[in-house]
């Protein structure tokens, strides 16, 4: 297998964990070995003995056997250099990382360093090619804005409406690290909608007119306004097409005549998550008024009382916030 154990090695490691429980709740929850349920007889995990007759001290050897493994120091590097470099890290900068595990008896914080002083890290085809889950959407949204912190549930709520619901996640493999698996026509326009929901104050904590940045600029000309908030919110990087868009307030989809009721329609024609560019993603910017019926994770779903449905038409500077919190720039690391 491509971990390098077998099922034997599965069905031994479950045996060395035998016995490791923990207490009941009214006793504090806290871990416990119970000897009387270990299974003791002598074992073998990746070509590693297990004597028979021992203790917690198995699956305290299995930890250890599997924590100097090179398949664990490839398989961490790699989940680690996906999450900080791109959805396919090239094989030279994994390898490294592994290496650098291994040599420093898998201390992470050296591994993470030779990530991100690599030259893949500073690349021009790293930048802005990590599309944000739906949790690092709305928490860069709203620190962006200043929001005060939420002691409601529904900012979670709002995670959960564009995808990924907190602690939701049925398989034990965690929500995805990649695009594909969160960008398609339905999810950018939830997360426009989502944008032009929190310029509009309907977010808990937020008020664009609390932003020093900003608070200033409600008479000034849209084009200072459109440099303010590429400062403020995109970091002075925008690409010409999102700059138009901020400019104008129009978008090709409205243009097109796309409307509440086409959200089937267009999602039947979205191109492969994975493939979507710049300009694609532009094509929803403003998309505010379409009511959608996917979310992240590509499954459909309905638009029940909560959620974005019946956004305002923004004007002026909340238009041109909500728009640019939608933008490609903003929904990318």
């Amino acid at each position: 297998m491509d971990g390098g154990y077998t099922q034997q090695d599965v069905i031994n490691v479950a045996r060395a964990f035998t016995g490791w429980t923990i207490q009941p709740p009214a006793q504090g929850g806290g871990f416990i070995f119970r000897p009387q349920v270990h299974d003791a007889g002598d074992k073998i995990v990746l070509g590693h003995k297990l004597a028979a007759g021992r203790g917690m001290e198995d699956a305290e050897d299995v930890l250890d056997i599997l924590a100097k493994s090179p398949a664990t120091a490839h398989f961490i590097s790699f989940k680690l250099a996906r999450h900080f470099v791109s959805d396919s890290p090239s094989k030279a900068l994994v390898d490294h990382a592994a290496q650098v595990y291994l040599k420093t008896d898998g201390d992470i914080r050296e591994v993470l360093r030779a990530i991100i002083t690599s030259p893949e890290f500073f690349s021009q085809q790293a930048f802005h090619s990590k599309v944000k889950t739906p949790f690092e959407v709305v928490v860069s949204a709203m620190r962006s804005l200043n929001a005060a912190p939420d002691s409601t549930p529904r900012s979670a709520q709002v995670i959960a409406f564009l995808g990924q619901p907190i602690f939701g996640h049925q398989a034990p493999n965690g929500w995805p690290e990649t695009g594909d698996a969160w960008m398609n026509t339905g999810a950018i326009l939830n997360r426009i909608n989502f944008g032009m929901a929190a310029a509009a104050g309907r977010l808990p904590g937020v008020d664009i007119r609390a932003l020093p940045a900003l608070d200033t600029l409600r008479s000034a000309s849209r084009d200072k306004q459109v440099d303010a908030v590429v400062t403020t919110i995109l970091n002075g990087m925008v690409s010409p097409d999102t700059r138009a868009v901020l400019l104008s307030g129009e978008h090709p989809m409205l243009a097109n005549g796309a409307g509440t009721n086409s959200m089937q329609d267009m999602t039947a024609a979205a191109p492969d998550a994975g493939a979507m560019s710049d300009q694609q993603m532009n094509d929803g910017a403003n998309g505010a008024r379409v009511r959608p019926n996917q979310n992240g994770g590509g499954k459909r779903v309905a638009l029940q009382g909560r959620g974005f449905a019946n956004v305002p038409q923004l004007t002026g500077l909340a238009q041109i916030v909500g728009l640019a919190l939608g933008s490609p720039e903003f929904q990318r690391h």
